[in-house]
């Protein structure tokens, strides 16, 4: 049988007994003592700080001033529980939060002898954090406290960044109250859930636990981190996210293209460049050097990062959370990378930071984190061992025992390397070698991780959270906490301070106005309102300011509305219409009015070129109304090989009486021909063209004080909406459906009874010829809409007789051509074919009966109707007949 070894490390094949553990401990605790006497330890802690650039191994010092080493971190053996005081609690917690299974029990014997190994082999390294008290006062190895959990909602398994973003913000950070110690507690993350309040080791525990739980390779991290990172000061870093704003689409004019084939070749460049040229030398050269020097201050700045910046520096103790990129463990796909050889060889692991209070995401040499202690996950506890200057020169193999001390070798089996030290004989192997017993770390004592619907929308501890960055004060709210339906609002000022307000982004949901955004400009004093889609008015933006007497810009989707309408422009005195894809190509109006807006003074109409091949310049470019001049004025897009315009300008003649022509007058008419060659408009043409643009005047007229009164609702209905802003939910909410289901019940209910009280009323066969007379019929009248309703029905039932008699003649043709066919060619058919053709003949045979049997029982129904409505017609009340012209109805029928 081949030798079999670890690659990496020695594997260990032992059974565990807790009596040779106990007499190690002797040797341990004998060791202590000697340990304690060396002053060179508290010598070797003071020399540290006065090196000042020098490389540091982990740290040279323990937490505690002048406590032994030994006794930081120290898991108490005794295994002490608090069934009596934790059984019967209100907050009911599980057996296993306050009891110690044998598992666990064994677990933490091996940790605290792992603890002890480690102080004794580097007395210089910080103290561990192994074990430590939960909620019931229990102390539990920090791997079972990890519990990962795959959650029901979307967001809280798509992606690492919402996670992260999702614990920073469902749970109060709380700095710990000893920074230079260890922690002294260490809940379950089923508890931090309900609490909502937790430390940077807690969180970062939930954080891992959901991570694992969707999918990828997370570890908890204990280490050192920068003060403001400790405590979660952020007022030093600029706002870290892109700031979401929507613009409104402007309008620009359509430049046309020009008309010219081929244009002229410029006059070539005679002016000396060559004082531009030296300048752009000297330029590049400044721009070298100043890039030298930036290098060369980043190198410095790099020197003084490494620089203590005071006593504590070294020693502020806070977790993270890694995700280990290519971990030997993921489930995800290892990332690859061709060698120089050609060979496809799997990428090395590699690391992201997560900060558990913020939800920031970072590299590995991010500059918020000094030193790196330990890391683990469910499966097992890591120590790093290596010496390094900076976190992101750590390597992050975990394979690597030269970097990494494992409490638990050979867990999780990923983590196994095996080096055969013969290939012979391999398949006579009566075991698998990845099968080894080792002492693992699956036993979870905590519950299954849960958050409720209520808590997951709530999403912070308060229903809001706001949060001061340099110069930026971010505010988030719940979906429904506030009145008008705000989710955030981000406020940027001037100066770092965050006293002098320059913009404020204020974002919306859920609201029945369909508004998402609006931006405020303190120094304009201006509003930009953004919407989206499915407004009645199909309103997409509206920009004002305080003052409702300035200028106000609205924009709309214009998609959605019949006149195609995109942005309008409204002014004391004038009015600006915008328009997109029109089919009679117009782009642009312009109304000016009086102040009362009673009155138009002049109106202005822009049109795209309509027909490309125009040779005879008939396509209106700008129609003009001049009302006080009494003037129209047409200019014409440029034709073919033209420099202008033509133009055509009218003096409108009197208004002719009612019932005569409208007299044209050549004089009251100027022409321009850009082209003398474009053919000439006869009177005729030009008398046409007058009535047409008099015609459009008058509908112009009209249309302006629709577009006036749909202005001034727009704006009424917004300032409503302002004031009393409603907000929407869905039917299907589950923490809202009560009243929406109550309120379609009731529509349901009321559209029933509407359809009930239509069903029950029988047809009113004679309102539709009641329509043309207003008050009581002449008998006249009453006659005319009696024989009309008759007719009408009479000739509905001629036709559809009609019909049916033509589709079974048709039925019956065809039978009998069918039937001459059989006849005539019955010997020449295959049995298939001829049983097919019998087949379609009784088919024929059923439709034309059944068609028949339809005749007959529509004709029968028929005259049974007309005689009911006739005499229907006859009892009504709203006709008013003569005694003789009923009896003549009567004797007729």
């Amino acid at each position: 049988m081949p030798k079999i070894l670890f690659q990496k490390y020695k594997k260990v094949e032992s059974t565990i007994d807790p009596t040779r553990h106990s007499s190690k401990f002797k040797e341990i605790d004998e060791a202590k003592a000697l340990a304690e006497s060396e002053a060179a330890y508290d010598e070797e802690e003071e020399g540290f700080y006065e090196e000042e650039m020098g490389d540091f191994v982990e740290s040279d010092f323990s937490l505690s001033e002048g406590e032994p080493a030994l006794n930081i971190g120290k898991i108490d053996l005794s295994f002490p529980e608090t069934i009596e005081e934790f059984e019967n609690s209100p907050q009911c917690y599980p057996p296993s939060y306050y009891t110690l299974s044998p598992k666990e029990r064994l677990l933490l014997l091996y940790a605290e002898n792992f603890r002890k190994q480690l102080v004794l082999s580097y007395p210089k390294k910080r103290a561990m954090v192994l074990a430590l008290p939960n909620e019931c006062k229990v102390q539990k190895f920090v791997c079972t406290t990890i519990r990962p959990t795959a959650f029901i909602y979307p967001e809280l398994i798509s992606s690492v960044e919402n996670i992260a973003k999702f614990v920073a913000d469902f749970i109060e950070y709380e700095p710990l109250e000893d920074q230079i110690n260890l922690p002294t507690r260490l809940i379950s993350p089923d508890t931090m859930l309900r609490r909502r309040k937790g430390n940077s080791y807690e969180m970062a525990t939930l954080l891992v636990s959901m991570l694992i739980g969707a999918g990828h390779p997370a570890m908890v991290v204990s280490g050192v981190a920068r003060e403001e990172t400790v405590i979660n000061d952020q007022l030093a870093i600029p706002y870290p996210y892109p700031i979401v704003e929507v613009e409104a689409e402007e309008v620009l004019q359509p430049a046309e293209k020009p008309g010219q084939k081929y244009k002229l070749r410029g006059l070539p460049d005679l002016q000396s460049h060559l004082d531009e040229d030296i300048a752009e030398v000297h330029r590049v050269k400044e721009a070298e050097e100043k890039r030298i020097q930036d290098e060369i201050i980043r190198k410095k700045m790099e020197d003084l990062e490494l620089l203590a910046v005071d006593r504590h520096h070294y020693r502020r103790s806070h977790a993270w959370v890694v995700i280990i990129n290519n971990a030997p463990w993921s489930i995800k796909p290892k990332a690859t990378y061709v060698d120089v050889n050609g060979d496809v060889v799997e990428s090395p692991p590699s690391a992201t930071f997560i900060e558990p209070s913020t939800g920031f995401i970072c590299e590995s040499g991010c500059k918020q984190y000094i030193l790196i202690d330990s890391v683990w996950n469910q499966y097992n506890y890591y120590v790093n061992k290596q010496k390094y200057q900076r976190v992101g020169e750590i390597r992050w193999d975990l394979r690597e025992t030269a970097d990494w001390e494992h409490m638990l070798p050979g867990e999780p089996p990923e983590m196994r390397t095996y080096k055969m030290a013969s290939d012979e004989n391999i398949a006579e192997e009566d075991r698998d070698i990845g099968e080894d017993k080792h002492l693992d770390c699956i036993c979870e004592w905590v519950e299954r991780l849960h958050i409720g619907m209520a808590e997951f929308e709530q999403r912070f501890p308060s229903s809001e959270k706001t949060i001061q960055y340099k110069g930026v004060i971010h505010e988030r709210f719940a979906p429904y906490s506030q009145r008008d339906g705000k989710t955030m609002q981000l406020t940027i000022f001037n100066n770092d301070e965050c006293t002098d307000p320059k913009v404020r982004y204020e974002y919306y949901e859920n609201r029945s106005d369909l508004m998402r955004h609006v931006k405020y400009t303190y120094a304009t004093d201006q509003f930009e309102e953004i919407f989206a889609k499915g407004r009645n008015d199909s309103l997409k933006s509206m920009e004002y300011l305080s003052d409702t007497s300035q200028q106000r810009k609205v924009y709309f989707y214009s998609g959605s509305r019949i006149d195609s309408l995109d942005l309008m422009v409204v002014e004391p005195q004038s009015l600006t219409l915008h328009y997109k894809g029109r089919m009679d190509n117009c782009w642009y109006k312009e109304f000016h009015f009086t102040e009362s807006g009673n009155t138009l003074k002049k109106v202005i109409e822009k049109f795209h070129k309509g027909n490309a091949d125009d040779i005879g310049g008939t396509d209106i470019a700008e129609r003009s109304f001049l009302f006080q001049q009494n003037k129209i004025i047409l200019k014409f897009h440029y034709t073919f090989g033209a420099l202008t315009a033509t133009t055509v300008e009218f003096t409108k003649p009197p208004r002719a009486d009612y019932g005569q022509e409208l007299v044209y007058d050549e004089k009251l008419t100027k022409i321009y021909k850009a082209n003398p060659l474009d053919p000439t408009r006869t009177n005729l043409e030009l008398y046409r063209l007058l009535r047409q643009q008099l015609s459009y005047e008058d509908q112009l007229t009209k249309s302006f004080q629709q577009i006036f009164d749909d202005i001034n609702n727009i704006f009424d209905v917004r300032k409503a909406e302002r004031l009393e802003p409603k907000l929407k939910f869905s039917i299907f909410d589950p923490l809202r459906n009560g009243a929406a289901r109550a309120i379609r019940m009731k529509q349901f209910e009321e559209e029933e009874e509407l359809k009930k009280e239509i069903a029950s009323k029988p047809a009113d066969f004679l309102a539709p010829y009641l329509v043309p007379y207003q008050g009581e019929l002449t008998p006249e009248q009453s006659l005319y809409a009696y024989n009309a309703c008759l007719n009408d029905l009479k000739s509905r039932f001629v036709s559809l007789l009609n019909n049916l008699q033509r589709h079974y003649e048709d039925l019956t043709s065809e039978s009998k051509s069918l039937n001459r066919f059989l006849n005539k060619f019955e010997n020449q058919f295959n049995n298939y074919d001829y049983k097919r053709l019998v087949q379609q003949s009784k088919d024929l045979e059923l439709n034309k009966r059944m068609v028949q049997q339809r005749l007959t029982l529509t004709h029968e129904e028929s005259q049974k109707k007309y005689e009911l409505v006739k005499s229907s017609l006859l009892k009504d009340t709203r006709l008013n007949l003569k005694k003789e012209d009923m009896i003549k109805q009567t004797t007729e029928g």
